[in-house]
């Protein structure tokens, strides 16, 4: 009797295990990371910056690239690009793509330190995903997604040569097209191409450092603003990286 109860015992304990191990391996796909928000804070003509970060989401890890540059006294432009992935490459479990984005901005600094700024521009973005472990592992699918983005970026700010902290919020529409699959069958694939999804995304951005380089720390969160709630995006984005600042009164 003993022997018959320590057999279904470990049975339970296998079973409990082999499931345990099932959920953790199984990740969600999401099909929107936000990208970290470009933040100049120009205050004269012919100014330059340019950082690179590493980022990290509830399920996505990226490497990002922001540039800008005034071109006059009140107008700067800027071209930023994203490659995230996730998943699990080895179980052909993930997704990956690249984003990139340009844009056209006016900037209008407040006394000695602060700085008004808001930018407005577009977007697009490629991925791949593969899908398998789901269910009794046998699943397996592919899609390739692709997406228009439409963003407007207000943000004020204070700099100095010792440090930058600047509040920052993104209003952008995201419109899905190639959305292609095998099997079109899993998470929000039959939704993501109908109709727009629009987002608001208030960040927070810190640079310590001195005049010409500063490291930089930003937390960006993504809410959903449309009345269907779809879990294809990631909620927080959070970066690291370094910030360079060139130009005439840099150099």
């Amino acid at each position: 009797m003993k022997t018959i109860i320590r057999t279904i015992s470990m049975r339970r304990i296998v079973t409990a295990t082999l499931c345990l191990s099932a959920a953790l391996c199984s990740c969600s796909h999401y099909y929107y990371v936000s990208n970290v928000q470009n933040v100049p804070l120009f205050k004269d003509k012919n100014e330059y910056r340019i950082s690179g970060s590493i980022g990290e989401g509830d399920e996505s890890s990226s490497v990002e690239v922001q540039t800008a540059v005034s071109v006059t006294e009140n107008v700067a432009i800027m071209a930023n690009f994203m490659r995230a992935t996730g998943g699990d490459l080895k179980s052909t479990n993930y997704g990956k793509g690249n984003y990139f984005e340009g844009a056209l901005g006016y900037f209008k600094p407040v006394k000695k330190n602060g700085v008004f700024e808001i930018f407005g521009g577009v977007g697009g973005c490629e991925q791949h995903h593969e899908y398998a472990g789901y269910g009794n592992g046998q699943y397996y699918d592919i899609s390739d997604i692709s997406f228009w983005k439409f963003f407007v970026q207000p943000s004020f700010g204070f700099t100095s040569n010792v440090i930058d902290i600047a509040f920052s919020t993104r209003f952008c529409g995201l419109n899905y097209y190639n959305v292609s699959s095998v099997s079109n069958s899993h998470e929000n694939m039959n939704t993501l191409s109908n109709g727009s999804h629009f987002f608001l995304e208030p960040a927070i951005t810190l640079r310590v450092g001195w005049k010409h380089i500063k490291g930089q720390l930003q937390y960006v969160y993504s809410g959903y603003l449309n009345n269907t709630k779809l879990n294809f995006y990631e909620y927080t984005h959070i970066s690291m990286g370094i910030s360079f600042a060139l130009g005439s009164k840099n150099k």
